[in-house]
């Protein structure tokens, strides 16, 4: 089946061959009907296709380990915005992925050559020489990822108040890093959402406290 790039359908299939899922194991892990997967592979290739409603779309998500706001700008529920990573870059940063270590240092050698800041340099330069942690070099101010952190230190240590966020260990995984390895920037980042989220009693069910994360 071939799906138009860029569409959530092309999205979620994607998606769904990274994770080794057909449309029935998908409907069972989200606890959604086969029906429901059929039609969001169809959104953006099958004019006839329905508009997904927000809890599937949430619980896909989830059975996906996506962060649900990509879904929902691509089925047109919340506009897409300037400092969000785009569908393309998501497709380039898997394709790096599934590279081997010897062409990804490559691709960062290259990325260090073009980059025009002194700290993007440095970031290339620490990611090819320490590739044990994912993270290495990296300060995350992007959105979509610090909510993606924060969601899941929230549901790992089941956190029900702001204080909670003490309770962190130095060696919890975030993003394949330990907590400790990450910068304090990133952490404090990642803290601040966290005590946002519990404060206004966070229901990530509701597709506008997500959009206000």
């Amino acid at each position: 089946m071939i799906y138009p790039p860029h569409t959530l359908g092309y999205f979620v299939a994607d998606l769904m061959e990274q994770r080794h899922h057909n449309n029935s194991s998908l409907a069972q892990a989200a606890g959604v009907s086969e029906s429901a997967v059929r039609n969001l592979l169809k959104v953006g290739r099958d004019p006839r296709a329905k508009d997904p409603d927000a809890r599937t779309l949430r619980r896909v998500a989830d059975a996906l380990d996506v962060d649900p706001l990509k879904l929902f700008r691509l089925a047109g529920y919340i506009p897409a915005q300037a400092d969000q990573i785009s569908v393309r870059a998501e497709y380039l940063g898997t394709l790096f992925d599934r590279m081997p270590p010897e062409n990804q240092a490559a691709v960062l050698s290259l990325f260090e050559a073009l980059a025009d800041r002194p700290q993007v340099r440095a970031a290339m330069q620490a990611m090819r020489q320490e590739t044990a942690t994912a993270l290495t070099g990296i300060d995350l101010v992007q959105p979509g990822a610090l909510r993606v952190a924060a969601n899941r230190l929230i549901s790992d240590y089941q956190m029900l108040e702001a204080a909670d966020v003490l309770r962190i260990e130095p060696q919890t995984n975030v993003f394949g890093t330990p907590w400790e390895r990450l910068p304090e920037s990133t952490r404090q980042r990642v803290k601040a959402l966290i005590v946002a989220k519990l404060n206004l009693r966070f229901d990530p069910s509701m597709v506008d406290e997500l959009y206000r994360g």
